[in-house]
């Protein structure tokens, strides 16, 4: 029996066909990188394997066979769940969080799995999580994924993380062209929330103002919250006890889930 996920590709191939030159580039501009498929036929250990890549980087190019040279991610999953992926029924952010996707390279190269999809006119559609996302902010890929977080926990495991942090906090974030993403997280009242913008009759206990970069590097766990905080590349407003629980639940979390890690 064939593999379904030919038909997807074959479908994600005609829909890039039809960009005009402009749309590609900017579709390669946004994603940036070269995607490798390791497709198994299910999820026996035998299984058979498919490879297709996606070239998004300089061209903009859907192809069977393994990417040339060196894949900037190497993603791994079953062809149910890559049919899955591409009508909406999964999307990227919880198909990591649930280990349905395998991966090799960096995550938030990973993440941006959907924008290729969405912008084809495939994956899931923006709903309330999409409706997290600003063009232009690395951060948004994150943001998208805390979220996902939150949803596939318990109603008492989400208390339960409420119950630490005990905060609600405003980031200010800014990219290299100036423009500004607001994003509210309560963890504070309820079952906690990640909100864009601000969250009606909720005032934050804390602020922090900071750049999308900054705002990547401290969530992957490549900067230490409390030296950003000391030098200067985070300013804060408001409780500053709550900017150390920040760090210490994003660590919590990169150790609960693995988010900014290869899962191979």
């Amino acid at each position: 029996m064939a593999f379904q996920s030919e038909e997807i590709f074959a479908r994600l191939n005609e829909a890039l066909d039809a960009f005009e030159p402009q749309e590609r580039q900017d579709l390669v501009k946004q994603v940036n990188g070269v995607f490798e498929f390791q497709i198994k036929k299910d999820s026996s250990a035998n299984a058979e394997v498919k490879v297709w890549h996606a070239e998004v980087k300089n061209q903009g190019i859907i192809k069977a066979g393994p990417a040339p040279g060196n894949p900037d991610i190497t993603l791994y999953l079953t062809d149910e769940d890559m049919v899955a992926l591409a009508v909406g029924d999964l999307s990227g952010a919880r198909a990591f969080i649930t280990d349905r996707i395998g991966l090799k390279g960096p995550m938030m190269m990973a993440m941006k799995l959907d924008v290729i999809f969405r912008s084809l006119g495939m994956g899931p559609p923006k709903g309330a999580e999409g409706d997290l996302g600003y063009d232009g902010f690395e951060s948004s890929f994150l943001i998208l994924q805390i979220a996902e977080y939150l949803h596939v926990l318990t109603d008492e495991e989400r208390k339960a993380e409420v119950a630490k942090v005990k905060g609600v906090f405003l980031f200010n974030v800014k990219n290299g062209k100036g423009d500004t993403a607001v994003w509210m997280m309560d963890m504070k009242n309820g079952v906690g929330l990640m909100k864009k913008g601000k969250i009606d009759g909720l005032k934050p206990d804390i602020t922090l103002e900071m750049k999308d970069k900054d705002f990547v590097d401290l969530f992957m766990g490549k900067t230490n919250g409390q030296k950003a905080f000391m030098t200067g590349k985070i300013k804060v407003k408001g409780a500053i006890m709550l900017a150390l629980k920040l760090d210490t639940m994003m660590k919590d979390t990169q150790e609960k889930i693995g988010f900014f890690k290869s899962k191979l």
